[in-house]
């Protein structure tokens, strides 16, 4: 018999550092309840900046949804 892992929400993935595609496109129904970041992006970048790269560890490496920016 195989156990089953409970998540809490609390134990889940933070995602409010990646950009929502959705959002990007205004077709996000999630609204305030959506896990993914609905900030807009710096003028001139064309993706928000990192800031896991910046200090060295990011987990996501290139397949980071952020731009990857040396400081």
């Amino acid at each position: 018999m195989s156990r089953g892992w409970v998540i809490s929400l609390s134990a889940a993935k933070d995602l409010s550092h990646v950009p929502c595609k959705f959002f990007k496109a205004n077709s996000c129904t999630a609204g305030k309840a959506c896990p993914f970041s609905h900030d807009a992006p710096i003028p001139g970048t064309s993706k928000p900046i990192c800031q896991w790269f910046a200090k060295g560890n990011c987990k996501f490496g290139h397949k980071c949804a952020l731009a990857h920016v040396l400081p």
